[in-house]
This record gives C-alpha cells, structure tokens and sequence, in this order.
C-alpha cells in the first residue's frame, strides 16, 4: 500500500517479473521533435512502485488492464482499465500495483520545458478516456523500434502517439509543419541553416514560423535551432571520440572557436570538459536491484 504522503521518497521499485517496452529520445530521434522524453508500456506486477515527489515531466499514462492505485490529493485511488492519469510536472506522480493479476499501463513523458505545458493545473487527476488508440499506437511504436525500424514509419507512429497523447490531456496539437521542419532540420544540422531556410522548409512565411515556435516550443526558430545543434553535440561527445573539430561540424559550425563558445554558453562547460565530466560519471558503480525489463532499441 502506497505510504501515508509523509513518507514518501522517491521510488522506482519494477521487480523482477515486470516486463516494459520503453523507447527513449536519445535513441528515437522522431520523439525529441515531439517533445517526448520517454514512451512505453509494461506488464507489471507487485512489488511495482512509482513515486517521483516532484517529477520535471508531465506524464499520461492511460491503464488497460488489471488494477492499480493512485495517489490524488493525498488519497489512495483505485485505478482500473478504461481510466487515464494526467500529471502535470512539479507535481507528485505516485501509482503501485494493486492485486495479483498483471497491471497494463501505457506511458509518455512529455518535456514541457520546451513549449506550453501539456497538462495544464498544479494536481494529478485520473480521468474517464477511450485511450485504445494511445495504447494500440504505442505498441506498434515499440515494435517497429525493435524491428525494420524504418524512418518514415517511426516519424508517423510518433506524429499518432503525441496526437492521441494530446487528445487525452485536452492540449492542442502541434502544427505538423512544425514537426516536419524540426525532423528535416535535425538530419542535417550540418547545414548552415538561416531564418529564411527554415521558413521556406516549413512552407510558411519568416513570421508564421516565429510565432509558432513561440507558442510551441517558448523560442525562436534560430534558438531552437542552436538548441537541437548543441543537444547533438551532447551525444556525440558523450557517445563518440571525434575530434571537437569533427563534432563541431557536424552540428554546423565551421569553427571549433565558435562551436566552443556557443556550447559554453547553452551548457556552462567548454566541450572537452563536458566530454571529460561525461566519461566520469560513465565509470562502472555498484550493481542495483537486479531488473528483468526489456528496454528497446
């Protein structure tokens, strides 16, 4: 039974017979256009437990099978099949298994630090939703990231699950020409994109396009561009040993003098130190709780 909100501490208790299929931004490129941090869904059972006090993402998680319960207001809340959590972040997120039967659940987290929040109020509701086809979008999701894996059909199975995602939190969808330009954008940050380009890539004007990031995204086209180049650089320098010059240009930017300053700037560290902290904190540690999850790609 979840504990009284005084005892409360962050938990993340999956146990050894749970089963999740959970697809991530850093791996599923299409989701970080989407402004989705993690998606998937699992087949859990007890000891599963979830608490995050003051979680830095909105979360939608819709149950289509067995029970579970849920913290709202500081209640324990029965949460069964055909009923759908909508929390807001900086707020608790805290839900367990409840019975012997396998709990079914389907999850997003959206980033709402990147745009308008998803979830709107300061409280976690649970919610009466036909989510069949966010559960069903999900699953195919998960299976073609761990099968053909084609580009075209993950860029449309995570247009579908933000769609229906959206549709469940009541929040207006984001415009797909924006979602197009940003997946375009990001296959080619080597490319020394200029306000003009990306308006003409998205087929709007200059202005069009600066008020729907604006809305969407709380930035300007430019901004946003700097901010998919230097998330890039974040990867490569944590998952690759190429030169800064190499790095450098392959995020658009013809100078490491540049890219080291403006990479400062976004993260506080010079490059080579961000590489070096990376690696560090890479170091092999002590073994946890052992987990029999299957995690994709």
């Amino acid at each position: 039974m979840l504990p009284p909100l005084a005892h409360l501490r962050e938990t993340h208790l999956i146990g050894p017979r749970c089963r999740e299929w959970v697809l991530d931004r850093d791996h599923v490129p299409p989701l970080r256009t989407a402004r989705l941090v993690w998606v998937g869904h699992g087949e859990l059972r007890p000891p599963y437990r979830m608490v995050r006090p003051h979680s830095p993402y909105s979360h939608v998680v819709a149950c289509f099978g067995g029970r579970g319960r849920v913290l709202i207001d500081g209640v324990a809340v029965d949460w069964r099949p055909g009923q759908v959590l909508l929390a807001p972040v900086n707020v608790l997120h805290a839900f367990e298994v409840a019975g012997r039967e396998p709990w079914r659940i389907a999850w997003v987290f959206f980033d709402d630090r990147a745009g308008p929040p998803v979830i709107t109020g300061d409280r976690t509701r649970l919610v009466e939703a036909e989510a069949g086809d966010f559960v069903a979008a999900l699953q195919m999701l998960t299976r073609e990231a761990a099968g053909a894996r084609a580009p075209a059909l993950l860029q449309s199975l995570v247009a579908v699950v933000e769609t229906q995602a959206r549709r469940l939190a009541g929040t207006e969808p984001v415009d797909v020409r924006l979602w197009r330009l940003w997946e375009r954008v990001e296959g080619d940050l080597a490319r020394d994109w200029t306000g003009r380009e990306l308006a003409h890539a998205a087929a709007m004007s200059e202005e069009h396009l600066r008020r729907l990031c604006q809305r969407h995204l709380r930035r300007s086209p430019v901004a946003h561009l700097t901010q998919l180049r230097m998330e890039r650089a974040c990867t490569l320098l944590r998952s690759t040993s190429a030169k800064l010059e190499v790095v450098a240009q392959q995020v658009g930017f013809s100078s490491i003098h540049t890219f080291s300053g403006a990479f400062k700037r976004w993260s506080g560290v010079p490059p080579s130190a961000f590489r070096a902290g990376a690696a560090a904190a890479e170091m092999p540690g002590p073994a946890a709780v052992a987990r029999e999850n299957v995690r994709l790609p």
